[in-house]
């Protein structure tokens, strides 16, 4: 085989062997109280890690979203539960639930309280997550 053949295939296998085992890193934001946009999000999470397993997923909800992560009012349990068992991170923001007066002792087990909702996400994506809004 020639150099220039083998050096072509050397960089193909590299490649594809690179590519083909990449590792999807994502934040999601959700701000909205809206179930029906919450919804969507809770589909699109699912659809995601039908299709690729690995990917790395967290999920920020602020402003009225944080009722979704709340244990006497959020619609949405079984999926959090399902896709928190594969691996999704569930983040609420402190300064919405102080902003409505909401205990911290009120979010669910699975979700994880951070400072500020905007400085998360903003760290995510300084770590090289992509950043995706969630709802419509």
């Amino acid at each position: 085989m020639k150099y220039y053949q083998r050096s072509f295939l050397f960089i193909s296998l590299l490649f594809f062997s690179v590519t083909g085992h990449a590792q999807h890193k994502i934040i999601w934001e959700m701000a909205s109280g809206d179930t029906a946009q919450q919804r969507v999000l809770f589909n699109q999470l699912s659809n995601v890690l039908t299709e690729s397993p690995d990917t790395k997923i967290e999920v920020v909800f602020h402003g009225f979203a944080v009722y979704a992560l709340l244990k006497d009012t959020g619609y949405f349990k079984p999926q959090i539960a399902a896709l928190y068992k594969k691996g999704v991170v569930f983040a609420v923001c402190n300064n919405s639930l102080k902003k409505r007066n909401i205990e911290k002792l009120r979010v669910i087990p699975e979700a994880i309280i951070v400072p500020v909702a905007i400085l998360e996400i903003v760290q995510k994506q300084e770590e090289g997550r992509a950043y995706i809004k969630a709802g419509y």
